[in-house]
């Protein structure tokens, strides 16, 4: 009997154990995105833009860093969604500068929280002009803390076609432990 309680104790706490950091908030920023071929409307010039959306937590003057290597990319240009309850300039603040090949320096997208904010989905778009051959892709970023320190660096990932999200695997563990505490009960 002492055996059977200690079994089914053990596993209700690991369950409740993997059930805790399903609940937590989101640390990680993920940034998506998909790229569109433009119409040139200069002889030359091989215009795309990027439609990205941002996930993560922020703290207050949390940034987020696009780099746009020189060799690849020019004349950068940031659009924010018009929609007001989607893009806050009161939460949200933008800074773009352009690559430079004679330094070389690195186009850069900038943004910035103004305020602590956790945003789900946070959609802006790029419009740019590639100097490279094919198609563009990823692009590096830098996550930066309020004294303006690099923290964290990724990649950007293409954005996921719509669909039937698979659970977690910690939701999976959860549910299995879940069952076998349940068929422990009845036999």
């Amino acid at each position: 009997m002492f055996k059977r309680m200690f079994r089914q104790g053990f596993l209700w706490r690991l369950l409740a154990w993997t059930g805790l950091p399903l609940g937590g908030p989101v640390q990680a920023v993920i940034l998506e995105y998909a790229a569109s071929n433009l119409p040139d409307l200069v002889a030359g010039q091989d215009r795309w833009s990027y439609q990205y959306q941002l996930s993560g937590r922020f703290g207050a003057f949390a940034s987020v860093n696009l780099l746009y290597p020189a060799d690849g990319y020019a004349d950068l240009a940031f659009s924010a969604p018009p929609d007001p309850a989607v893009w806050d300039p009161a939460i949200w603040s933008s800074l773009i500068t352009a690559p430079d090949p004679r330094f070389p320096a690195d186009g850069l997208l900038g943004l910035t929280a103004l305020v602590a904010t956790s945003p789900l989905k946070l959609p802006f778009t790029l419009e740019f002009t590639w100097l490279g051959t094919g198609s563009p892709g990823a692009q590096d970023f830098e996550i930066l803390d309020d004294g303006f320190n690099v923290i964290d660096r990724g990649s950007s990932s293409p954005l996921a076609a719509p669909g039937l999200p698979e659970p977690g695997g910690l939701l999976l563990v959860a549910g299995a432990l879940a069952l076998l505490a349940r068929r422990q009960r009845r036999t």
